[in-house]
């Protein structure tokens, strides 16, 4: 065999072949792997019945030892897995390190993956030591000195071989860097990011490859093909857009029926009545057999509900409209379908300037009912947007923090259940705190001095409930209820100026609050108004960022 030719597998799989298709040795295996080439020999992995160990290019084992699986050669060590679990082994079969692992990787750059008994993951250096003291949810072989690594909400990032983050920005997916760039995907979408984890372009797509000599194949929402440079400019189309603009225009016109058609469902009970037939459900839900069905079948069209023999049964979507439910939609049906949907109806005439009372506030706690209905709404999105965020958060053992207008508690549960050294206090109106079962509360108007000084002052989803005017005075309540080196929480969607993510949440804020969802620049030009300063912006795994205020320069 030449020395620079590399054996092949045959196509029956059970040993070697020359270049020319002449076996490569006359012993035969169950299974063979690819040879790797370690020093100056071709050594490649085989199993034979029970046993699996590693050959030389003569087809005879290289070492007596023999184990259950073996994989190949890498930086000179293999993995290697017996009866005592997973390790990594010389070309002699000695054991690099006496630790024993639920699995190990092959070595890349001289560091590799490996996972404990606790399913979590961290990597080994060339001896075998860990390398250093984090442990990860899962994380992946390095390139170039950089690996991804995902925490326990099950966002990514990027980390150096020391367990250190290369930037401190998460992602929902993540690959290592391919010609300076990475891909990454984000709640809008794919993109590609730089080191500093910011995304070089402002466009989101459905998939994207990497660069290759400064060009990418990305695939658009609608189905278009595009090569776009590392400017984020298409460089060409390969195929147009596959959707019907026409049906989805069509389609968007009549999204009421979508918000009908679940309003009623909700309204008539369907959902906690169900498994249930549509003779069992016209009875308990009071309603006209035939009509019932054709509700049924376009709450089915919508994947809410499943036809099962002879009734119906909540699909995995449509359990979030029971009541029973943990993260229940069915206060937010109510809403979207009655006052949420009427203020709408002003959206032209508050576009041309007119003013309409959007005092939605007053008119939720004025109606006991709706206080307990609005509030649970607000808690199941509370608890499906900050659960995975909280952990993020940089509160220090101690903090005394205020989550204000806090609403009945699921952030500030989240937070001291995350942070028990810390003593997290409730703020909200009288009425909302009522249906509060967290045990600290603190009655608290935003727009009247707010009791009691405190290391932390959370604010979320609070200010784009309120135009500048009112964002400002919060906020200066909040700097005023802050210690000497208190800092502001901001929790809040963050709107990108080169992009219309967030628009139509920003078109309901003005039509049912009077509020808006905001940009940096905006929220630094409502921070300056108040004394305050932008310390940092942070992309949390939501639809929220975290913005951190300080006391300004000249404002101690």
């Amino acid at each position: 065999m030449s020395i620079l030719g590399k054996p092949m597998i045959s196509d029956c799989g059970r040993f070697h072949i020359e270049a020319d298709g002449s076996p490569l040795y006359t012993a035969r295996f169950d299974e063979v792997l690819a040879f790797h080439k370690v020093g100056k020999r071709w050594i490649a992995p085989v199993k034979l019945g029970e046993e699996a160990f590693h050959i030389g290019s003569d087809g005879c084992p290289i070492y007596h030892q023999r184990y259950q699986r073996c994989f190949g050669f890498y930086h000179d060590l293999a993995a290697v897995v017996d009866e005592d679990g997973w390790y990594h082994i010389d070309q002699s079969g000695s054991a690099l390190y006496p630790e024993r692992y639920a699995f190990a990787g092959n070595y890349q750059d001289n560091i590799c993956v490996v996972m404990d008994s606790d399913g979590l993951y961290f990597h080994l250096n060339a001896i075998g030591e860990p390398a250093y003291d984090s442990r990860w949810r899962y994380c992946g072989d390095f390139r170039d000195g950089i690996a991804v690594a995902q925490i326990g909400n099950g966002l990514s990032t990027h980390i150096r071989p020391d367990g250190s983050l290369l930037h401190d920005v998460w992602f929902y997916d993540l690959d290592v860097f391919h010609k300076g760039y990475a891909r990454a995907k984000t709640l809008q979408g794919w993109c590609h990011v730089d080191k500093q984890g910011n995304a070089i372009y402002s466009e989101r797509y459905a998939s994207v490859e990497p660069f290759y000599n400064g060009f990418a194949r990305c695939e658009t929402d609608d189905g278009s093909l595009l090569i776009i440079d590392e400017s984020g400019q298409i460089a060409r189309e390969l195929r147009g857009a596959t959707s019907d603009k026409f049906s989805e225009l069509s389609g968007d016109m009549v999204g009421y029926w979508k918000t009908y058609a679940i309003y009623t469902g909700v309204r008539l009970g369907v959902f906690e009545q169900l498994p249930a037939t549509i003779e069992q459900l016209s009875v308990s839900c009071k309603c006209d057999s035939q009509r019932l069905g054709r509700l049924m079948r376009a709450l089915a069209e919508l994947g809410l509900v499943d036809k099962q023999g002879n009734g119906y049964v909540a699909s995995e979507k449509g359990r979030y409209l029971c009541l029973s439910h943990e993260k229940t939609l069915a206060d937010a049906a109510i809403e979207y379908g009655e006052d949420l949907l009427k203020r709408w109806e002003y959206l032209p005439e508050l576009i041309q300037g007119m003013q309409h009372p959007s005092d939605i506030f007053s008119a939720v706690a004025t109606d006991p009912k709706r206080v307990t209905s609005h509030h649970r709404m607000l808690a199941s999105y509370a608890l499906h947007d900050y659960a995975a965020a909280v952990s993020l958060l940089p509160i220090k053992p101690g903090q005394r923090v205020l989550d204000a207008a806090g609403g009945t508690g699921t952030l500030a549960t989240l937070i001291q259940a995350h942070f028990p050294e810390s003593s997290v206090l409730l703020g909200d109106l009288k009425s909302v705190l009522n249906e509060a079962l967290f045990d600290k509360k603190l009655e608290l108007d935003l727009f009247s001095e707010w009791p009691g000084t405190y290391d932390v002052v959370i604010l979320a989803r609070v200010l784009h409930d309120w135009d500048d005017v009112d964002a400002v005075e919060v906020l200066k309540h909040a700097k005023h209820a802050l210690n000497h080196c208190g800092e502001i929480f901001i929790l809040e969607m963050l709107m990108q100026e080169s992009s219309n993510s967030g628009a139509l949440c920003d078109l309901h804020l003005m039509a049912a609050t009077g509020g808006k969802e905001r940009t940096e620049s905006e929220f630094e030009r409502l921070s300056n108004q108040a004394g305050l300063r932008i310390k940092r912006v942070t992309k949390l795994p939501s639809l929220v960022s975290l913005i951190i205020l300080a006391r300004g320069e000249n404002n101690v």
